[in-house]
C-alpha cells in the first residue's frame, strides 16, 4: 500500500496538471474546437472513459498531461473544428490559457485563505507575547507585556526593525528599551546567532494581531501576493543562475524534479493544511510561468511558432512544427531526469 503522505503529494500535483489542461480544454470548446482526449499523466492508458467526441484518461507516468486538439499536427480531418482552421487570435489564447489557469489558481486560492483564515501579522508597536527559557532575553529579564521601543537607539517601528538592528549588532551587547506597565524601562542583552534564521535573536515570540479583510481588500491582497510570488520565482532562478555561491540551477539548492516536489509536498502536508496549500498555490505558479517559456514541446514554444505565424504572414510547416517539438521534448525528458537524479543525490 502506499504512503499517505506520497498519495497526497501525488493528487496535489495531478490536481494541477488538470487545472492546466482544463485551461486548454475549457478555451478549445468554446472556440468550437474538437477535443479528440484530455489525458492526466502520459504512457499506456489505466482507465478511461468516452464522454461524447472526448475521451477522458489517466495513464501510468504522471509527470504531467495533455489535451488532444482535432488538426494540431496539422491535419483538418475534423474540417471547420480542426485547431488550425481557427483565426490565430484563438489559437493562441488556447495555447497559453493552460499556464493562465495555473498562474490564476493562486490568485483564487489566496482569495479563499483571506476570506476563510484572515491574515495575521506581528503586532506593532512590538509586543512581546512569551520568552524563550536559556535566551539572552530571558537573562536581560524581558517579559511577557514588554513593549520594544528601541535597539541602540534604532527606533523598532516595524518587526524587520528588530532583526536589522540585532544583526549589526552581531555579538555585542545591546540596549534595548521596553515600555512595562506604563513606564520605560532599559535592559541590556547579547544577541545569539540562530541557526534555524540565519540570523541573530533575543529569543522571544512578539503578540500577533489577526484579522479578516473583507471581499475587496482580500481581492486586491490575493492579487499582491501572487505578483510577488512571481517576481519572488523569477528573482530566485535568476540568483541560482547568477551567483555561483548557490551552486547553480542542478546544484544542492537548485531546480527541484519529481522526487524533489514530492518531498517538499510532503512535508508540507505534514505541517499543516494551510502549509500544504500554500505550497501547492507555489507549484501551480512555477508550472505556469515554466510552461510559458519559449521551449519547443512547452505551451510557449507553440505560441511562439503562432508569433512567428503573425510575422511571416503564413504558418510554419506543420511536419517541420512537429520535428522541433519532439526534439524539445526528447531534450525535456532529459532535463527531468537529469533534475530528478540531482534529487535522489540530495
Amino acid at each position: 500500500m502506499m504512503p499517505p503522505l506520497l498519495i497526497r503529494t501525488g493528487i496535489s500535483f495531478s490536481g494541477l496538471v488538470i487545472v492546466h489542461e482544463s485551461g486548454h480544454f475549457l478555451t478549445a470548446k468554446l472556440s468550437g474546437i474538437k477535443v479528440e482526449q484530455f489525458s492526466v499523466g502520459f504512457g499506456p492508458q489505466l482507465v478511461g472513459w468516452q464522454r461524447g467526441e472526448t475521451l477522458y484518461a489517466v495513464r501510468a507516468i504522471p509527470l504531467g498531461g495533455f489535451v488532444k486538439l482535432a488538426g494540431m499536427d496539422g491535419g483538418m480531418e475534423a474540417g471547420a473544428r480542426s485547431f488550425n482552421a481557427h483565426p490565430l487570435w484563438q489559437r493562441f489564447i488556447v495555447i497559453v490559457a493552460g499556464s493562465a489557469f495555473n498562474l490564476a489558481l493562486p490568485v483564487v486560492i489566496f482569495f479563499g485563505i483571506y476570506l476563510a483564515v484572515g491574515e495575521s501579522n506581528v503586532q506593532v508597536p512590538v509586543h512581546v507575547s512569551a520568552v524563550d527559557a536559556n535566551t539572552p532575553a530571558s537573562a536581560a529579564g524581558l517579559q511577557a507585556g514588554d513593549v520594544i521601543k528601541s535597539v541602540n537607539g534604532h527606533p523598532i517601528s516595524t518587526f524587520e526593525d528588530l532583526p536589522n538592528a540585532l544583526d549589526a549588532a552581531k555579538d555585542t551587547p545591546v540596549t534595548v528599551l521596553v515600555e512595562r506597565d506604563g513606564q520605560t524601562l532599559t535592559i541590556t542583552a547579547t544577541p545569539k546567532f540562530d541557526q534555524g534564521t540565519g540570523g541573530y535573536i533575543l529569543g522571544f515570540h512578539p503578540a500577533i494581531r489577526t484579522w479578516k479583510p473583507g471581499p475587496i481588500d482580500s481581492a486586491g491582497r490575493a492579487v499582491r501576493d501572487t505578483g510577488d510570488s512571481i517576481v519572488g520565482v523569477v528573482g530566485g532562478i535568476y540568483q541560482l543562475a547568477t551567483n555561483p555561491r548557490l551552486g547553480g540551477l542542478l546544484g544542492p539548492r537548485g531546480l527541484e524534479g519529481p522526487v524533489g516536489i514530492a518531498k517538499t509536498t510532503a512535508s508540507a502536508a505534514q505541517a499543516g493544511p494551510l502549509s500544504l496549500i500554500g505550497v501547492i498555490a507555489l507549484l501551480s505558479l512555477s508550472l505556469g510561468l515554466a510552461n510559458i517559456l519559449p521551449f519547443p514541446a512547452l505551451d510557449g514554444g507553440r505560441a511562439a511558432f503562432l508569433v512567428l505565424e503573425l510575422v511571416r504572414g503564413r504558418p510554419v510547416d506543420p511536419a517541420r512544427e512537429q520535428i522541433v517539438h519532439y526534439v524539445g521534448l526528447a531534450l525535456l525528458f532529459g532535463l527531468i531526469g537529469l533534475v530528478t537524479y540531482n534529487d535522489v543525490l540530495r
